[in-house]
């Protein structure tokens, strides 16, 4: 499984964790070929899409994410429709996702 993090300061991150958790899970809904399986609370998520996942985490003043695939493309498939739709909400706060591998990954 490859993996990649990324912190995105905000001082809303709960709200943008809440947003893009009841987002994916209305467009799972609405559109079951979506497949996504979405759980959160205020301050934690997973969204588990089939073909990767991305786990959410707020904590003051920061939304940490951690997207997870299988291989090279479903990762950046989970960071590109996890960052599309954080900058898209975030817009007015202008926030910014930056995707890196893990800091205790092993060499």
């Amino acid at each position: 499984m490859l993996i990649a993090e990324a912190s995105v300061e905000t001082e809303f991150s709960s709200r943008y964790l809440v947003a893009l958790c009841r987002h994916f899970n209305h467009k799972a809904q609405s559109h079951p070929e979506f497949r996504a399986h979405v759980e959160w609370s205020e301050n934690h998520g997973v969204a588990s899409f089939g073909w990767g996942r991305c786990e959410l985490r707020a904590d003051p003043g920061v939304l940490s994410l951690r997207a997870e695939g299988p291989d090279e493309e479903k990762l950046h498939r989970v960071e590109g429709i996890v960052t599309e739709h954080l900058v898209r909400f975030g817009r007015r706060d202008h926030l910014t996702v930056t995707w890196a591998p893990p800091q205790d990954a092993a060499g």
